[in-house]
């Protein structure tokens, strides 16, 4: 069984879903709008069987209703991710909401945004390890909610101290955390390895590393030094449509098959969808 692990859609009906831009760069939910009914007819034709439908922040901000509510539609192929603003008054409670009462599976802790609107992305700093961090942690842990990560590279020491505060809880990281490629061994990219020793961490590999791979060879290379260092049962593939839109979703599904076709049988199957099945075992029962 195939799984998508990173899937973002956007309804055409504006009314119902407004858009909330939250000033983040590009306007793919312009560009390219994916509503869930035409995603599902995408999936038929590239042979993806589930996906995780992941809030996109960037066309939603923290209102996670179309995700909500495309994920209750079709409950025996999708999961989804909530976003809650870590700033806002009492996240806890907005998270058992999007949990508990619109069946969420996961929270998406989206630390790409400042704490304020004069905080400095580019130092580093966020709140994912801070208070306000912590407070979504805590809540994720006794919600049984997946937690998935997303931060930039330069930020993995912050996301370094919460997996030693939470080790119990399961968490998946956006896109590796945007680590440099620049050509294999990929020597840039080494600060990843200091997250090895954490089994409760999982790592995301979509389009976007996928693509930027190839600029430098084959991605087939990226993923062989990810498999070596982190395990085949700790990688998922995601293909971060419909944000990454320059080609056809099955023409992305393709791209993920081709990068994970070298490895084992066994080790392929991991990647490619027993890994998210492993964090989403709703999905296995659809």
């Amino acid at each position: 069984m195939m799984v998508d692990s990173h899937v973002h859609v956007v309804s055409t009906d504006l009314e119902r879903y407004p858009l909330k831009p939250a000033g983040l760069p590009g306007a793919w939910y312009l560009d390219a709008p994916c509503p869930v009914e035409r995603f599902t007819e995408l999936m038929d034709e590239a042979s993806v069987q589930r996906a995780v439908l992941v809030q996109g922040v960037g066309a939603y901000g923290f209102d996670n209703a179309y995700t909500a509510d495309s994920a209750e539609r079709f409950p025996e192929r999708f999961a989804s991710v909530a976003c809650v603003d870590a700033v806002a008054d009492d996240p806890p409670s907005t998270l058992e909401y999007w949990i508990r009462q619109r069946g969420m599976g996961g929270v998406r802790l989206f630390a790409l945004i400042p704490p304020s609107a004069g905080e400095d992305q580019a130092r580093g700093e966020s709140w994912l390890a801070e208070a306000p961090g912590q407070a979504l942690w805590r809540q994720a842990g006794k919600l049984g909610a997946h937690v998935v990560v997303t931060v930039l590279f330069h930020q993995l020491p912050e996301l370094r101290r919460a997996l030693i505060d939470h080790p119990d809880t399961t968490v998946s990281l956006d896109h590796c955390g945007f680590p440099p490629l620049l050509e294999p061994p990929w020597r840039e990219a080494e600060p990843l390895e200091e997250l090895i020793n954490f089994p409760n961490l999982h790592l995301k590999v979509t389009s976007h590393l996928l693509h930027e791979a190839a600029e430098h060879g084959d991605p087939q290379h990226l993923v062989s030094w990810l498999v070596e260092r982190f395990g085949a049962e700790r990688i998922q593939w995601g293909s971060d449509f419909s944000q990454t839109h320059d080609l056809r979703y099955p023409e992305l599904v393709a791209l993920g098959r081709k990068a994970f076709a070298h490895l084992s049988p066994e080790q392929r199957d991991w990647c490619l969808g027993g890994t998210a099945l492993q964090l989403w075992p709703g999905l296995a029962n659809g």
